[in-house]
Formats: C-alpha cells, sequence, structure tokens
C-alpha cells in the first residue's frame, strides 16, 4: 500500500507539472527526430566529397595518375604552381581550410620507373576526428590503387619481355637440338676414325721398314763389293794396256826390223841383175825373202792396228766402268739418301704411333666431351622447355592478380539501412539514463527542499525500505516512456515488429532494469544535492562521461584499454547491448540481465547509504 501511494503520489507531481510533463514526453520524441535526420544517410551512400590540396612537384603521368585516383572522390585543389606550394599547403591544413594535402615529391615518375618506392607526403587535419581516419584510409588506397596500376603495367612490360625471351629459347631450342644433332654425328664420325686408326698395325710398318733397311744394306754391299770389283777390273785393264804398250813397242822395233830387211833385200836386189841367170835364184831368193818380210810386216802391221783396237776397247771398258763407278757411287750416296729416308719414316711411324695414341686419347675424350655435350643438351632442352612452360605459366595470369593477389568486395550484412538505424538501439537507452537521472534527482531535492523527507526521518520509516519504494516508483512512473520510445522506434522507424511480444518484453524488461538503477543513482545524487540545479548539474557531470564511455560515440576499439574496462562496467553498457542483440542482431543476449540486476541491487545499496549518511543535515 505504501509503493503504490507513493506512485501515485509521485504520477500526480509529474500531471501536474505540465511542463515536465511535455518535455518528459517531447524532448525524447525530438531527440529521436533530431538525431534521425543527422545520422538518416544510408552506410552504402558515399560521403560528400572532402576538399585536399595538391602540391605536385613532379608533374608527371604517375603524378597525374595519382590524382586522377585521388580526385574521383574528392574535391581536388591543385596548388602545384604556387611557390613553395608544400609549405603553403602545409599552413592551409594547420588553418582548418583543407581537410587533408598531398605533396607528391619531385623526381616521383623516375623513381618508379628505377624500382624506389616513392614517399608521397599527406598532410591531415587530425582535429576532424571523425573524417580525419576515413581520409587517410581513403588516400592509402588511392595510392594503392595507383600503384597496382603502376605495377600491373610494369608487370606487363616484363611479361612481354618474358615473352620475347620465350621466342628466343625457341630459337636456342633448335640450335640447341642440332647441336645435339652434330654432336652424334661427331659421336659416329669419331668411332669410325677410333676403329680405323685403332686398325693401323705399325708393327707391320716397322717390319716392312726393317726388310727395306735390310735389303738396302744388302744392295750397298753389293754396290760396294761391284765397285771393288770394277776398280780391280780397271787395274787389271791398265795393266793390259802396259802389256798392250809394250808389245805395240816391240812390234814397232820388230817391223822396223822388218822394214830395213826389206829395204836391204830391196837394196841388195837393186844391186843384182835378175836378168843375169846367176843372180835369178838369187834374185827369187830375195823376192821370197822380201815376201816374207813382207808378209811378216803385214803381218806385225795387223798385230799393231789389233793392238790398237784392243787399246781403244779397252779405253771404252775403262770408261763403261768408270761410268759404273759414278753409278756405283751415285746409287751408294742415294743410298744414304734412302737410308737417311727409311730412319725418318722410323721416326715418322714412332711419331706417328705416338700420334696415333694421343689421338686415339683426344678422341675418347672428345667422345666423352660429345656425349657430355648431348646430356648437356638434353638437360639444357629440359630446362629451356621447363622455363617456356614456367614464361608460360607466369604470363598467363593477369598482371593485377600479381601485384593484388587478394581483392576484397564488402557486402553490407543489414543491407543500406542508415546510420540512425544502427544508433536507436543506445539511443533509447541513453535517453532513458539521462531522463530517470534528472527526474529521480530533481524530485527527491524538491521533496527535500519541501521538507517530505523530514517528515520521513521523523517517522521513523526504514530509510532502505524509503529508497526502494522510492526507486521502485520513479521506474513504475517513467515505465510509459518506456513504452512510448519503444513504439516510436518501432513503428516510427521499423525497429523491430510491435506485434513481437517476446521481443517487446525482453526490451522493455531491459530498459526497467536500466530505469532501476539510474533511478536509484538518481536518489544518491539527490541525496547530496542541496538544490535542483545541483542536482542537473551532477546528472550532467555522472550522465555525459556515461556517454562517452558507453561507445555510442566512440567505439570500444579505439579507447585504451584501461578506458574500455571502465566504459564496460557501467550500467549503461548492458543496457545497450540488450538493446543491440535484440534490434540489430534479433539475438536476445539474456545474460546482460545478471549484470543489471547487480547493478540495481548496487545502486539500491548505495542510494539507501547515501540517505543513511545524509541524514540529520539541514
Amino acid at each position: 500500500m505504501k509503493l503504490l501511494a507513493e506512485i501515485s503520489k509521485d504520477g500526480k507531481t509529474f500531471l501536474r507539472e505540465r511542463r515536465t510533463l511535455i518535455l518528459l514526453i517531447a524532448a525524447p520524441l525530438i531527440v529521436l527526430l533530431v538525431l534521425a535526420g543527422v545520422f538518416g544517410k544510408p552506410t552504402a551512400e558515399k560521403a560528400l566529397p572532402v576538399s585536399i590540396g595538391l602540391c605536385d612537384q613532379d608533374r608527371s603521368e604517375a603524378s597525374a595518375l595519382f590524382v586522377e585516383a585521388v580526385s574521383s572522390h574528392s574535391n581536388i585543389i591543385d596548388y602545384s604552381t604556387h611557390s613553395a606550394c608544400a609549405d603553403f599547403v602545409r599552413l592551409q591544413v594547420s588553418q582548418g581550410s583543407l581537410s587533408a594535402a598531398i605533396i607528391i615529391p619531385k623526381g616521383f615518375q623516375r623513381g618508379i620507373a628505377a624500382g624506389v618506392s616513392q614517399n608521397v607526403t599527406v598532410f591531415l587535419d587530425n582535429s576532424r576526428v571523425q573524417i580525419s581516419p576515413s581520409v587517410e584510409a581513403f588516400l592509402k588506397a588511392a595510392a594503392q590503387g595507383t600503384g597496382q596500376e603502376i605495377g600491373s603495367s610494369f608487370i606487363l612490360s616484363v611479361w612481354a619481355r618474358l615473352d620475347n625471351a620465350s621466342a628466343q629459347l625457341d630459337s636456342i631450342l633448335m640450335d640447341v637440338n642440332a647441336s645435339r644433332v652434330k654432336a652424334l654425328e661427331i659421336q659416329e664420325s669419331i668411332g669410325e676414325t677410333h676403329a680405323s686408326l685403332s686398325a693401323i698395325n705399325f708393327s707391320t710398318l716397322t717390319s716392312q721398314l726393317d726388310a727395306a733397311n735390310s735389303t738396302l744394306d744388302g744392295s750397298v754391299d753389293e754396290l760396294q763389293s761391284a765397285q771393288s770389283n770394277l776398280t780391280l777390273m780397271q787395274e787389271r785393264v791398265a795393266a793390259y794396256n802396259e802389256e798392250l804398250d809394250t808389245t805395240e813397242s816391240d812390234l814397232l822395233s820388230v817391223r822396223a826390223m822388218l822394214q830395213n830387211v826389206s829395204d836391204s833385200i830391196a837394196i841388195a836386189r837393186a844391186g843384182v841383175n835378175c836378168s843375169e841367170p846367176a843372180s835369178i835364184a838369187y834374185c827369187a831368193s830375195l823376192s821370197s825373202m822380201n815376201g816374207s818380210v813382207a808378209s811378216t810386216l803385214s803381218e806385225v802391221d795387223l798385230r799393231i792396228s789389233r793392238i790398237n783396237a784392243t787399246r781403244a776397247s779397252l779405253m771404252e771398258i775403262n770408261s763403261t766402268m768408270e761410268d759404273f763407278k759414278e753409278n756405283i757411287a751415285d746409287s751408294l750416296s742415294g743410298a744414304e739418301g734412302v737410308r737417311a729416308r727409311i730412319a725418318s719414316m722410323y721416326s715418322f711411324a714412332s711419331s706417328l704411333e705416338e700420334s696415333r695414341e694421343e689421338s686415339l686419347r683426344t678422341m675418347v675424350e672428345i667422345n666423352e666431351s660429345a656425349a657430355q655435350l648431348v646430356a648437356k643438351s638434353d638437360e639444357l632442352e629440359s630446362l629451356i622447355l621447363g622455363s617456356k612452360a614456367q614464361i608460360n605459366e607466369i604470363t598467363s595470369r593477369d598482371a593485377l592478380s600479381v601485384v593484388a593477389p587478394i581483392f576484397m568486395s564488402s557486402q553490407n550484412i543489414f543491407g543500406s539501412r542508415t546510420f540512425f538505424d544502427f544508433l536507436l538501439p543506445s539511443l533509447v537507452p541513453l535517453i532513458l539514463m539521462f531522463v530517470s537521472l534528472f527526474l529521480a534527482s530533481t524530485s527527491l531535492v524538491r521533496e527535500k527542499n519541501a521538507m517530505t523527507l523530514e517528515r520521513v526521518y521523523v517517522a521513523q520509516v526504514p530509510l532502505w525500505e524509503y529508497a526502494l519504494t522510492k526507486i521502485t516508483s520513479y521506474t513504475v512512473v517513467l515505465f510509459p516512456e518506456v513504452l512510448l520510445l519503444l513504439a516510436t522506434a518501432s513503428i516510427a522507424y521499423g525497429a523491430f515488429p510491435l506485434s513481437d511480444t517476446n521481443m517487446l518484453v525482453f526490451l522493455a524488461s531491459a530498459l526497467v532494469l536500466l530505469l532501476f538503477a539510474f533511478n536509484a543513482l538518481g536518489i544518491v545524487i539527490a541525496a547530496f544535492s542541496e538544490s535542483e540545479a545541483t542536482a542537473f548539474l551532477a546528472s550532467l557531470v555522472i550522465g555525459l562521461p556515461l556517454l562517452f564511455l558507453s561507445g555510442i560515440l566512440f567505439p570500444f576499439e579505439f579507447m585504451p584499454a584501461p578506458i574500455v574496462l571502465l566504459g564496460q562496467a557501467t550500467p549503461l553498457t548492458p543496457a545497450i547491448t540488450a538493446m543491440q542483440s535484440a534490434i540489430l542482431y534479433a539475438t536476445p543476449n539474456f545474460f546482460v540481465f545478471g549484470t543489471l540486476i547487480i547493478y540495481d541491487i548496487v545502486l539500491a545499496v548505495l542510494a539507501a547509504g547515501a540517505l543513511y549518511a545524509t541524514k540529520g543535515r539541514g
């Protein structure tokens, strides 16, 4: 009965204050309406372009490509013609005239062509905390996109060179095949030559040379013997010639004597008259004697002529023997030359045999080299074919897939819903937090000033009971505000179907637990406040930090770790989590009820403690 009476009293108090009642109803709706307009743009819709200053110190095709990528989603203001444009755009950013500025260094394109990464300086106005990260991410994406385009062009040029190299490899492969065929032919030819050289029998040649040398020795011996015989014959011919000279001299002497005799006979005959008979016999004898002498003279002359003929024959024989001796001497001299040639042939045969062995070894080495050449040709062919396959595999790929093998395609799970649709589940608990803080704290202060709280002290009502009654009363009085906000969220903004009673009960329960907690906190504020203004300011001092710590304006991911723990430990955060889990994700999180109940208990105890602590203060 006390609780119902307190609820009735507080309700009538709120209803009597028309302006408070209007604000209680209108203020949350106005806040929702204004925020719906501010955050009503769909999340998938592009933001308005920001102004970005440009200082292009290179003015090249590469820098123009980068600027084009940036200008597609921003408003580029070109200050490149300005003297000291780098300092100028920095000044513009520092004065708030530009959201960001880009400085493209001189030699930008030349450095990229040389394979040196280029640094584009970006000045960001990071005082604009809402858009500065987005601008930075956008510029990085533009730089990445430009880099991908430049990289793709470079890779395409490299692949063109690789295709050219592949064509050259075809020519090299033909040469390799031709070399291999030639090497096989060389192997075959060397094999035949090796067999032919191996078949040469140098012992037969040496035996033939030995036989020729032996024959030459025999011929030389025979010639020398013939030469000696000819010399002996010449000596004999000389002796015969001397004997002929002696015989001729004797015959000439005999002829001279015979001639004298013939002359004497002729004189004697001339002195005798042979017509005389007495002289006839004498004359006949003289005639006979003269005939004999004449016959002897004829014989002697014949012998002399024969001797002369014999001498001439001997001279011819001697001349022939001289010719024979000269021929023999020439033959002996030629034999020495033949012997020298045979010796040279011996040396040549020995050298030829050594050369053959060396040639055979060389042929073996050449054959091995040719075999290695064939093997290396096979390896080179395999390598060339493998290289061509690798080149074909590389050049068959899209150049962009090499520069950027990973593309990210994002899909908004919640479609094209507005920012306000995502903010609404957080706004409802936030509005209720401020309403409950303001109402509970100011109402209790007003009762303190009206001496109502003094009457409670005098009536010896347990303060914990009074605190619990007031907290419950304020919660019940503000429950229509809960229903109003939930109905507005459902009907006006389509946050959830109002026909879903399970959802409605879950959301209303979470918000009631939130109201209970902050009503208790409002009583704590009122217990230590002397006026409504003080209570209002104290509510702001407590409520605003809770707003910033709740993750509504700044996500927990942007906060330091200790602040994140503090933010998650506030009573507002579980209520927001409950609203988001149900409205956004359609998976109500009942675990937060436990957290909210704990806060309700703790803050209710604090409220009672605050009343006990301030009891008796004037």
